[in-house]
């Protein structure tokens, strides 16, 4: 068990993989915007110039994607011998300071292992396939495992870059490109703290440095872990929102200022990267656009004709983009998710989903009580300063807040179970999109409140040094929530996977009966064998029982080993289908120690020997 907490060598490859990632993103983003923004701008820039490549080739062309992903790299390489593409000192210093201050979160997130039941439904089999196959799934294809294999694919694509140099990247690689945009979203929360003052191309010193990697996460109210740093889509969303507003807001001001947008590409890349980054990006960014045109509109001195041409424009590459996967998902013949036929949409159940909705606010105060601090903080600042990029970005996010709401609340009536619209199935989870905007609009708060106050000045050198330390420290304290993947009862199953593994090879076919399970055991068992390496390409049969009429069919059916995940005795078997019947090839008792530890309801527990 303690090699899961220790990194190996193979994790130093993953991690080199991913810092390698960010650099070509910053790279290309360079290359193709300038340095008109700052480098974790260019960062998000270079995601969605990316996104838009391998999305029209493996739509359109039925060629590999390695070609246009090596093609990319080489791209963004050869971008660095021109003057205005190439990185400049200041741009590697801010990278190189985020990446010295967040070492103990790199040490403690190495050995991470995939985690959380969607990643092995369909995230992590949907980055597995591109780099077993180089296209996207169609019905015509190599069949894929995933649940959903046309669900959107903007975070894979990061994965798939990484595998470029280690094929085995996107089982750890969605945790740590996840880290890699929470800290560019960090970078740009600390240059925002350090004001108009700080040039685009200027380093940001070592305490703003920590106090926006703070900021992002620890002090994020919707920031949670075992989401964040997971294959989800949440960080993907989180982060490039911040990074629109941050945009949209900049954009109205040189709009009021007479000036021409000067950031039209970047902000029109980074909505691309959001829109297909989970199939709820569509719904984010046109509630960004829509709160950027409130926002516009609702301020006097907005020429409105020019803020309508800029919003088109941003918007464009991101309307583009989604037609284009619509495209693909109405010619490809796979799943995803789907509207329910308009007889059968959840009108009725409005009421009790505002009532769920309600109750997750109470239980979720801390994140809804910002909100509410946010929103009052407005008409103060408003009366007391007028029109500023602090104001300009309250409006934004209260715009954005209202409009994200109408469209999960459209989204509980036309695509969820009428149980999930009931329970407002994740409506936290889905809210904490805007987290980062939030914090951005809070941080702006605070610093319109104290930044220039004496106190601040006097005791900043100090504040600065606190805060570096608790930036380095932070990690080690929360390591416990950091490794989410180790909790209770996930272990065993990982322990069952690499039990069996010798035992098996490609192509063989393997039944799972794992008595009591509802599901999550099977797709997280199976993910582990199947997508973890050392891989095994199995034929796998699944069954929530293990009498003899689960064998029989197993027998009958094909399927010559079976693994029952719980028998008498707390053990795991596999049996063998032979002249005789089956008998068994290996036994694997469970760890009476597991017991001792707390456990969670993330997977089922009968099929691991244990009863609720």
């Amino acid at each position: 068990m303690l090699e899961a907490y220790l990194p190996q060598p193979a994790d130093l490859v993953k991690l080199a993989a991913t810092w390698g990632v960010g650099v070509v993103l910053a790279f290309a983003g360079s290359g193709l915007v300038g340095r008109r923004v700052a480098v974790e701008y260019r960062l998000l820039a270079g995601w969605g110039a990316l996104c838009l490549l391998l999305t029209v080739w493996g739509v359109l062309l039925p060629a590999s994607l390695r070609y246009p992903a090596v093609a990319f790299v080489i791209a963004a390489a050869a971008s660095q011998l021109t003057a205005r593409g190439r990185l400049q000192l200041a741009d590697w210093r801010s990278l190189g300071r985020m990446l010295l201050l967040t070492l103990p979160l790199w040490v403690i997130m190495m050995p991470i292992r995939p985690s959380q039941p969607d990643t092995f439904l369909n995230l992590l089999p949907n980055a597995v396939y591109l780099v077993d196959h180089g296209i996207l799934p169609t019905a015509a294809s190599p069949p894929s495992f995933s649940l959903l294999p046309a669900a959107p694919y903007n975070v894979q694509f990061l994965t798939f870059l990484g595998a470029l140099v280690d094929p085995g990247y996107p089982a750890a690689g969605f945790s740590f490109v996840n880290v890699l945009l929470e800290l560019a979203a960090g970078l740009a929360i600390g240059r925002w703290l350090a004001g108009p003052a700080l040039s685009a191309d200027a380093p940001l010193s070592w305490a703003l440095t920590a106090l926006g990697f703070l900021a992002a996460t620890l002090l994020n109210p919707g920031f949670v872990p075992r989401f964040n740093f997971s294959a989800y889509g949440e960080t993907a969303l989180m982060v490039t929102a911040l990074f629109a507003a941050s945009l949209l807001v900049t954009a109205q001001g040189e709009l009021v200022a007479g000036r021409r947008p000067a950031q039209l590409l970047p902000l029109g890349l980074i909505l691309a990267a959001m829109v297909n980054a989970k199939q709820s990006g569509a719904g984010l960014v046109a509630a960004l656009l829509g709160a950027a045109l409130v926002a516009g509109w609702a301020e006097r001195a907005t020429p409105r004709p020019a803020l309508l041409r800029a919003l088109a424009i941003a918007g464009l590459p991101a309307v583009l983009l989604f037609g284009l996967w619509r495209y693909y998902v109405a010619g490809a013949g796979v799943a995803e998710l789907t509207e329910l036929p308009p007889g059968a949409w959840n009108w009725g159940i409005l009421p009790e989903t505002a009532a769920s909705a309600a109750r997750v606010i109470g239980e979720k105060g801390v994140y809804f009580g910002c909100v509410a601090i946010a929103l009052a903080s407005l008409p103060v600042l408003l009366r007391r300063h007028g029109w500023s990029a602090t104001t300009r970005l309250l409006v934004l996010y209260a715009a954005a807040f209202v409009f994200y709401n109408l469209y999960l609340t459209a989204a509980y009536v036309v695509h969820f179970s009428p149980l999930m619209t009931e329970e407002a199935h994740s409506f936290f989870r889905y809210n904490t999109h805007l987290a980062l905007v939030l914090v951005l609009a809070l941080a702006a708060v605070l610093r319109e409140g104290v930044g220039d106050a004496g106190i601040a000045r006097r005791y900043r050198r100090p504040a600065g040094v606190a805060v570096i330390a608790i930036a380095l420290l932070t990690p080690i304290a929360f390591f416990y929530r950091l490794r989410f993947d180790l909790v209770m009862p996930q272990p065993l199953v990982w322990q069952l996977a690499n039990e069996v593994k010798p035992y098996v090879k490609d192509g063989d076919r393997l039944a799972l009966l794992l008595p009591g399970d509802n599901g999550s055991v099977n797709a997280m068992l199976a993910g582990v064998l199947r997508d973890v390496p050392p891989r095994r390409r199995l034929d796998l049969l699944y069954r929530p029982s293990a009498d003899p009429a689960a064998l029989a069919e197993a027998a009958r059916l094909g399927y010559p080993l079976a693994l029952i995940s719980c028998t008498q005795g707390d053990a795991a078997v596999l049996l063998e289908d032979g002249p005789q019947g089956w008998h068994q090839r290996a036994i694997w008792h469970y760890p009476a120690a597991a017991r001792r530890h707390h456990w969670q309801s993330i997977l089922a527990w009968p099929p691991l020997c244990r009863e609720r």
